[in-house]
């Protein structure tokens, strides 16, 4: 205790050591700071012992379990009020700290009942001009509620906190986790452009010049171009290939093209454009593939688990590749880089004819090569004979064909689909060596090992809305979100208004239990396919693209959007019940030929009009 505040230190975590715990309205008489003496043995927070006795017990922590308890004496007239405001801060109680001021100090300007009313207001209005960026009225209010307020707010949480104060995740993990933080920019790029780009250039700047990226970035001790790098055997082979689906975000959100041509340096030497930083990206998989020509998993491609020896090929990251290629392309046409345009369609055409050498089977997409030539992911192989990532990114990336893509996603509804979402794979690993599949220590339906892995979700609906299947999107979309198991939280034993990281499956007698909730990618994921592909309202460099692929019984919807400082209102009309297709577009009642509405002909107010059929 300091002069009535309580003083929190920890040594172990550089930076970030001292709190305080303050009181105004009233003067503390008593305090705990020792967990285990404020609720008593064998008591929890239901029963304080101190609580129950009436007075703290002036306890001090000294390591064990800590708490901040401080203890008021007020006497109250008849029909008198008077207003405590406890503060919790950064910074020492009574001096300034690392350019903070101190405890002292803040409670004194901001301990007051009014000061708290002003300071709720601002974070209302500012919680409130996020949240307008994108507002819509569909036929399912729970999705409305998603939308508007649960998916966009979780996403500025995992962009704030990434995965470093989950109670799950522990450690080390003070930092940004490098493939987690590209993800999470993902949704939030409507509502934060300029912070995503900052974001990003930070990101950036934590990829190696070898192409590769240091698998964690902590802000406060980050040197750009003087960072030790990354040890070969450390690196992932998917964290860079994440930049091919937000950088794009970015750009068409923004229309800032001018980003392409910053120089951003290498986390240990050199520097690059970040157009460099992408090619550079594309390279470090190029020059580190198997015998097949696919990438190498490295240690660890999307999935921690999956462990194919450093040489072993990962038909995910393959598809990301595809991606990465095809995207780079585009942007380099559009800036007529001519020779970079075809050095990416001359990698592309090779990848193309690698991934059809090796990677179908049949039926589905293969999930991988290991080191030593075993194939998983295949119908012979007993355990994980069918992987979802490598059927659902055969889509999105476009490698598969019209045929491939149809057969590969009827094969995810058939043995991995789900009341509570899609399975990552079956059947689970039970005999499969740790050493080959580290998810065998996981209980079989739980997490890698044949878990619903929600991360993943937004892909599945994301790769049906590409292949026009709107009720099947739609089906899988509520399956795993959050508000259509209100009625049902003694299943799914999580709030019902966030997302969690995964769900057990039909392997486990736990059937329908959420996970890990809020620091998860799930978030950004959802988000986007909610957004962009069942709703289709997919900002472009060019303009804005509105491509629904919704439920077939959905008579429309209306949206309300913030794009490049104009708040449009859109109507969709679906007369014919269609789940696709584009018919009439009119924007202020003016014909505009279906496809990207050009950024020109709109403006501050403007209502557009689709119409499917």
């Amino acid at each position: 205790m300091h002069d009535g505040m309580i003083r929190w230190r920890n040594a172990t975590n550089p930076g970030y050591e001292e709190l305080w715990f303050g009181l105004s309205g009233a003067p503390v008489v008593a305090f705990d700071t020792d967990r285990d003496i404020f609720l008593g043995p064998y008591r929890t927070q239901r029963e304080p012992l101190a609580v129950e006795r009436g007075r703290c017990f002036d306890s001090i922590a000294v390591g064990d379990n800590g708490c901040a308890s401080l203890q008021a004496s007020v006497e109250l007239k008849t029909g008198e009020n008077k207003d405590l405001v406890y503060l919790l801060g950064m910074g020492s109680p009574l001096e300034s700290w690392r350019d903070l001021p101190s405890g002292k100090e803040i409670v004194r300007e901001f301990g007051s009942p009014e000061r708290l009313t002003v300071e709720l207001e601002a974070t209302k209005a500012e919680w409130s001009a996020h949240l307008d960026t994108l507002q819509v009225s569909t036929p399912d209010p729970e999705l409305n509620s998603m939308v508007n307020v649960w998916h966009a707010y979780q996403t500025h949480m995992t962009f704030n906190w990434s995965r470093g104060v989950s109670l799950v995740e522990a450690g080390d993990r003070d930092g940004l986790g490098y493939r987690d933080t590209v993800q999470d920019l993902l949704g939030v790029a409507p509502m934060i452009p300029d912070e995503v780009r900052e974001r990003l250039k930070l990101m950036l700047s934590g990829q190696d010049s070898t192409g590769g990226a240091q698998p964690e970035i902590r802000p406060w001790l980050h040197k750009p171009g003087s960072m030790k790098p990354t040890p070969p055997e450390a690196y992932r082979s998917d964290d860079c290939l994440w930049y091919f689906n937000t950088l794009p975000a970015y750009l068409a959100e923004t229309g800032d093209l001018a980003f392409l041509d910053e120089v951003i340096p290498y986390a240990d030497k050199g520097e690059a454009t970040v157009l460099g930083h992408l090619r550079r990206a594309m390279e470090f998989n190029l020059e580190r593939t198997g015998r097949h020509g696919l990438p190498c998993g490295l240690s660890a491609d999307w999935n921690d688990c999956l462990k194919l020896g450093y040489r072993g090929e990962s038909v995910f990251v393959a598809f990301q590749l595809r991606l990465g290629l095809k995207v780079y392309g585009e942007l380099c046409a559009r800036l007529e880089r001519t020779a970079e345009v075809e050095w990416a369609q001359a990698k592309l055409a090779a990848l193309d004819q690698n991934i059809h050498d090796a990677c179908w089977d049949g039926e589905w997409f293969i999930w991988a090569i290991g080191e030593d030539g075993t194939v998983y992911g295949t119908q012979e192989y007993a355990e994980g004979s069918i992987y979802l990532n490598t059927q659902v990114w055969a889509v999105i990336s476009g490698a598969s064909t019209p045929a491939q893509g149809v057969a590969a996603m009827k094969a995810v509804h058939d043995k991995l689909a789900t009341e509570h979402g899609v399975m990552l794979c079956a059947p689970p690993f039970v005999k499969t060596p740790v050493t080959v599949m580290r998810a065998v220590l996981f209980n079989p339906g739980n997490k890698e090992n044949a878990g619903i892995f929600n991360h993943t979700q937004g892909w599945v609906v994301m790769a049906e809305c590409m292949l026009g299947h709107g009720d099947q999107a739609f089906e899988y979309y509520r399956s795993f979100m959050p508000s259509a198991s209100n009625d049902r939280a003694e299943i799914r034993e999580s709030e019902p208004y966030v997302h969690c990281q995964s769900t057990y499956s039909t392997f486990s007698r736990n059937f329908g239990r959420a996970r890990v909730p809020w620091l998860s990618g799930t978030a950004s994921w959802a988000y986007f396919s909610a957004t962009q592909y069942i709703l289709g309202l997919r900002p472009q460099i060019d303009g804005l693209l509105i491509d629904p692929c919704i439920p077939g019984a959905w008579p429309g919807f209306k949206i309300q959007r913030l794009f490049r400082g104009m708040n449009l209102k859109i109507e969709v009309k679906n007369p014919n019940h269609v789940c696709k297709g584009v018919q009439r577009i009119t924007v202020d009642g003016q014909a505009v030929p279906p496809g990207v509405i050009p950024a020109n002909v709109l403006k501050d107010g403007s209502k557009i009009e689709i119409v499917l059929g």
